[in-house]
């Protein structure tokens, strides 16, 4: 295999990994209902749960299996992986108990949380930092596309039956091998010539938590519209499941755009410019779903605030890779997506006190949207101090 082959294999083979965190959740979502149906004595929430149930566990995981990836090796992590994502995947589709299934759901969370720590991990050890931005941008926009194509796909098999989703886990299996062939282990505490300066350097804790609270608050806010849009438009609009569907995909179509243009944005400006760009685009955004009354008007807020979220999902990322030294990058990023998958299962349980004491879902956006641009003032003007001193 040559180099320039094996490195378009490692790349696929990151990138496909990279899917597998959105699949997820998504691959089940069109079940949810059939679901109910076949597990009738049991309550909804515990149906809901099986959906949650992996964000809780990769955000409780995330850091213990970056501080693994650190001290056990990333490849090797990344393959156990991708072998227990299979098997506690693809078991929906036998499980008849609802205690078991979701037993294996926290399972699958717990994969999920190695495969995301310890892709991204290894993102930052086989390429320099001026690649670096580029491939997570690109990785950026694969999953928000990847969410696109597996929401559309569960919804397909489960028409046919609602188990059909469980089939897809195992793409995992089949990706194994090819990741036990194509990946390498990166040797101990190397890094690239432009971070070797840096490789005894102690972690700064104080950057490292302020980049961890602005990402748990950006997924905590972009969540927001999964979560609560499709009882907006049902209360507004009185539109159906699939114009639904549409309107939640325009986000993830802007963000797979913007994510994949991270890279070519990153030189121009700073990271905390780019984090107050994205939140001002998720406050306007949200600020249009809020305050419009009709459907089209709705479906151009979700997708300006999928702007937000492309800038904002790499951001974080090359943000960490640029200041961790790399015998602690695994367990830095492991407790970025801790954090992330937090924001993600805290969200509705954040949102669930405002949209009681609001006159009404579009409130509810206004409201999330003013704490946007506060984050988005706060952080523009924390960027124009950094150029003043020098440390942009």
């Amino acid at each position: 295999m040559t180099a320039i082959n094996q490195t378009t294999l490692i790349k696929a083979v990151l990138l496909l990994a990279s899917s597998l965190t959105v699949l997820a959740s998504a691959i089940i979502a069109p079940s949810l209902p059939e679901m109910s149906g076949h597990f009738t004595a049991r309550s909804d929430v515990l149906i809901k749960l099986i959906l949650t149930m992996p964000a809780l566990f990769i955000a409780l995981t995330g850091t213990l299996l970056g501080h693994l990836a650190d001290r056990l090796g990333r490849k090797a992590l990344l393959l156990g992986a991708l072998l227990l994502y299979g098997i506690a995947g693809f078991s929906g589709y036998f499980i008849d108990n609802l205690t078991l299934l979701l037993l294996s759901r926290a399972a699958l969370g717990i994969a999920v949380a190695g495969i995301m720590s310890t892709s991204t991990t290894l993102i930052g050890d086989y390429f320099p930092p001026d690649e670096q931005a580029k491939f997570l941008g690109l990785q950026g926009s694969f999953m928000a596309m990847g969410g696109i194509v597996f929401l559309n796909l569960g919804g397909m098999l489960a028409e046919w039956h609602w188990r059909g989703p469980f089939l897809v886990y195992l793409f995992s299996i089949v990706l194994l091998p090819i990741a036990m062939y194509a990946l390498y282990e990166p040797a101990r505490h190397a890094g690239h010539s432009s971070e070797e300066a840096q490789a005894n350097a102690p972690i700064n804790r104080r950057l490292t938590a302020l980049i961890y609270f602005i990402s748990f608050m950006g997924m905590l806010l972009l969540y927001v519209v999964p979560t609560q849009l499709p009882f907006l438009l049902a209360e507004q609009a009185k539109v159906g499941s699939a114009a639904v569907g549409f309107a939640i995909s325009s986000g993830p179509i802007t963000t797979a755009l913007f994510a994949f243009f991270y890279g070519r944005l990153k030189p121009y400006f700073s990271f905390a410019t780019l984090y107050a760009i994205g939140f001002a685009t998720l406050g306007i955004g949200y600020a249009i779903v809020g305050l419009s009354g009709s459907y089209a008007m709705a479906v151009a807020g979700v997708a300006i605030n999928g702007i937000g979220l492309g800038l904002i999902l790499p951001n974080g990322s090359v943000w960490l890779m640029r200041i961790t030294p790399a015998r602690a990058r695994g367990r830095i990023l492991g407790g970025y997506t801790s954090l992330l998958f937090l924001g993600q299962f805290l969200s509705p349980i954040a949102v669930a006190p405002l949209a009681r004491a609001l006159p009404s879902l579009g409130s509810v956006f206004e409201v999330m949207g003013g704490v946007a641009l506060v984050l988005a003032l706060a952080l523009g003007a924390a960027s124009r101090m950094s150029r003043r001193r020098g440390t942009a």
